[in-house]
Formats: structure tokens, C-alpha cells, sequence
């Protein structure tokens, strides 16, 4: 095993520094993830352990129909959740984005028990008065199917502090992955979560829609708030390993801050 650690040295010696350091880095490092067997299932089967489905709504609305637009939704979710509620359907929350790269958008995330359930519901609510009412300050609307990772958790209903005036701000930090690496992605953020256990919200992946895309959601009292408990991340020992190996499996990142609407259950 010695002989085979020194060849293996002298012929990195060989190679370009750059590859040098990403090889020493992955063969060497104490921090990297164990190497993952081949797959025997589905990855979905092995990132997550409910049967639980997401789905994920993005609305683009008029600027000049926000108000309008809110509280039509507000009836919506209300009308939806009298009909369907009884048969499982969770509105996980709601919000309006209030920093990012489209301004006038709403998210909003509802939870089904399982596809067959998102089934039965597709299958029932196409004919719905209220939400053509909401296709008149729509620009445009797009969703995705998303599970949930089981270091996450399902979100439960969350809200404002005894000393808060205002609702909490929610940062949805969007990740388009590298095709082949959630189950990586998995293996780091598992560890990753412990360091702000307090502002995790909601962790879930694309399973129909924007694929190896995954969605981590925060919520903090405000920007201040934000920023200190980033700040303590970054100097717990072993949270800048975990982004160090994180980064290189993104294609691309974002981040929107959102203000809850005043029908959402995460507050």
C-alpha cells in the first residue's frame, strides 16, 4: 500500500499543477465524500425518504397587477385548500420576491402526499373559475415537480416571533448542478445543514421541469440577522471545506429574497 501512495505521488508529479491539486484534493482530503457505488436505484430513491411531492410555482406578474394579483391568490389558496385539504393537499407557503432577478414574481410551493395524489389533483382542479381569474395578471407561469432531500426535512408552518412586527425574509438559493452529481451534492449537504439547523426551511430537487436543479430555502428576521448567522457558518470548522467542495458541481447559482404573503403558513 506504501509502494502503491508513492507511485501514485510521482506520477501527479508529472501532471500540470492545476490537475495536480483537484487529484490530491480528491484522493488525500478527509473532507471529500466516499466515493458512491454504482447506482442500484433510482437517485431520487436515494436522496430523499418520503413519499411526499412538491411542486413549485413561478408567476411573472403585470407590475401594475401586484396588488390585484395577491389577492386573487389569496382566494385561490383559500378555495383550493376548502376543497382538497381533506385529501392532503399542503400549502407549503407563498411569497413575493422582493430582491432579485425578476422582481415581479410570486412563488409559491404546495406539498402532495405523493404523485398519486398529485395525480388525483390535476385530474379534479382544471376546471377552476378562480384561477382564470389569476391568468389575467399573469405574465407568464412556469412549475416544477420537486422531492425533498431527508436531510431537510418537511417544512412546518412557521411564524413571527413574539418580538417581531414583520415577517421573517426567505432566501431561495436555486442551484443548477452539474448532470450526475446530486448524489454528491447530497452526501456534502447533509453535513452542511447542521451549521444553521435554526434557518433551514426547505431543501428539495427537480424531478420533472429545470432538471439537476435544487432549491435550498432560509429564513432569517431580517438582513441582519442574515448576515450573522452566515457569518458564524463561515467560522465553525469545516463549514469552507463543505462550500469547497460544493462549488465545482454548479453550473450556475441564485438567490432571491422573499416577503411571505399573508395567506402563507411559513410566516
Amino acid at each position: 500500500m506504501h509502494l502503491l501512495k508513492n507511485n501514485t505521488l510521482k506520477l501527479i508529479n508529472l501532471i500540470q499543477p492545476q490537475i495536480q491539486k483537484t487529484i490530491l484534493r480528491t484522493l488525500f482530503n478527509p473532507f471529500a465524500p466516499k466515493p458512491i457505488e454504482a447506482a442500484k436505484d433510482a437517485h431520487s430513491n436515494l436522496l430523499t425518504d418520503t413519499k411526499n411531492v412538491f411542486e413549485v410555482q413561478y408567476h411573472t406578474v403585470k407590475p401594475s397587477s401586484m396588488t390585484d394579483y395577491e389577492s386573487n391568490y389569496c382566494d385561490y389558496a383559500t378555495q383550493m385548500l376548502g376543497k382538497y385539504s381533506s385529501t392532503g393537499l399542503v400549502h407549503t407557503g407563498s411569497w413575493r420576491v422582493h430582491i432579485g432577478n425578476v422582481e415581479n414574481q410570486f412563488i409559491h410551493i404546495w406539498m402532495y402526499k405523493n404523485f398519486s395524489h398529485l395525480d388525483d389533483f390535476v385530474s379534479n382542479s382544471n376546471k377552476n373559475t378562480i384561477n382564470d381569474k389569476l391568468n389575467q395578471f399573469i405574465i407568464q407561469r412556469s412549475n416544477q415537480i420537486c422531492l425533498s432531500f431527508s436531510y431537510f426535512g418537511i417544512p412546518q408552518p412557521r411564524p413571527k416571533s413574539d418580538d417581531q412586527s414583520n415577517p421573517n425574509i426567505y432566501e431561495m438559493r436555486s442551484y443548477w448542478l452539474k448532470p450526475g452529481t446530486l448524489i454528491e451534492w447530497g452526501n456534502l449537504w447533509h453535513k452542511g445543514v447542521q451549521y444553521r439547523p435554526d434557518a433551514k426551511v426547505l431543501g428539495v430537487f427537480s424531478q420533472i421541469g429545470d432538471l439537476y436543479n435544487v432549491h435550498h430555502m432560509w429564513s432569517y428576521k431580517n438582513f441582519q440577522h442574515r448576515k450573522q448567522m452566515r457569518t458564524n457558518a463561515w467560522a465553525k470548522p469545516g463549514w469552507s471545506e463543505n462550500v469547497e467542495f460544493t462549488v465545482p458541481l454548479i453550473r450556475k447559482m441564485e438567490s432571491k429574497i422573499l416577503v411571505p404573503l399573508k395567506i402563507s403558513p411559513l410566516q
